[in-house]
């Protein structure tokens, strides 16, 4: 045999001493890999039940979770629905302290007007005091016045009633004389007599009152103002001469008499004087 078939032989020989050890190998390697195999096999089957377990447990998470957040969502509804009336409630309630703060505000600009107008009435009080004890003060000087001048005023109604008095009994001559005096000029004028000396005075303006159904003149000065029975007086309107007018009879404050002359239409408003110019 030649060195190349020894050598030959050599290898065929290693390689099947070779191979038989890889087998050995691969066999056991083969034996190890089944005895894994089933053990994992095991694990998987474990595996498996676990995740079915697993997944039971979270679909029944999930259902809680969904039941928990279905009842979180009512209860962040009910939340929110009281979150909005307290607000509601909160700006009714900022409204109504707004509206107290204004109106007490405005109450204590009143309080302080008030007390201002307090102090202002103290001080006119205070100033009023001093003056009704000054009027107090002159009414007591008034009184002794008053009493002093009440005394002086009934001795004055004494004298005032005795010079009352004797004005009555001088108005009771007078008057008697006056009518003496008409008498006497009338029983004069009836014979025919007439005194001119006896004349109105100058300065005497009167106005007609009236025309009676005698025809007579009613005219607005009498006695008091120095007329006399006879006297005779002139009648005019706005420098018109209207007639001659003679006293028939007299009152103190009016008298009556006759026309002498009539130049137009006498009525009620005339004029009439002793002289004309």
């Amino acid at each position: 045999m030649t060195l190349l078939g020894k050598i030959f032989t050599l290898l065929v020989l290693l390689l099947s001493l070779a191979f038989f050890i890889v087998s050995l190998l691969a066999n056991a390697s083969h034996l190890e890999h089944k005895k894994k195999v089933a053990t994992y096999q095991t694990e998987v089957t474990k595996l498996g039940t676990t995740e079915k377990e697993l997944r039971k447990q979270i679909e029944q998470l999930k259902t809680s979770l969904a039941q928990e957040q279905l009842a979180r969502k009512t209860a962040l509804a009910a939340l929110q629905t009281q979150l909005e009336k307290a607000n509601g409630q909160l700006a009714d309630a900022n409204k109504n302290l707004n509206d107290k703060a204004a109106t007490l505000t405005i109450q204590t600009q009143k309080l302080g007007e008030t007390i201002q107008r307090v102090a202002d009435l103290t001080k006119a009080n205070d100033t009023l005091k001093i003056e009704i004890d000054k009027i107090i003060t002159d009414r007591n000087s008034q009184r002794r016045t008053v009493i002093a001048q009440t005394d002086k005023l009934n001795s004055l109604m004494s004298v005032e009633a005795d010079l009352r008095a004797e004005m009555t009994r001088l108005q009771s001559d007078v008057t008697l004389y006056q009518a003496k005096a008409e008498t006497a000029a009338a029983t004069l004028m009836a014979q025919g007599i007439k005194d001119y000396d006896d004349v109105p005075p100058a300065d005497l303006k009167g106005e007609v009152q009236a025309i009676n159904s005698k025809q007579q003149v009613v005219v607005s000065v009498g006695r008091d103002d120095g007329l006399r029975v006879g006297h005779r007086l002139h009648i005019y309107r706005a420098g018109q001469y209207l007639g001659l007018l003679e006293i028939e009879s007299l009152k103190d404050d009016n008298a009556i008499g006759k026309l002498v002359t009539r130049k137009g239409f006498i009525q009620a408003g005339d004029k009439v004087a002793a002289k004309i110019n």
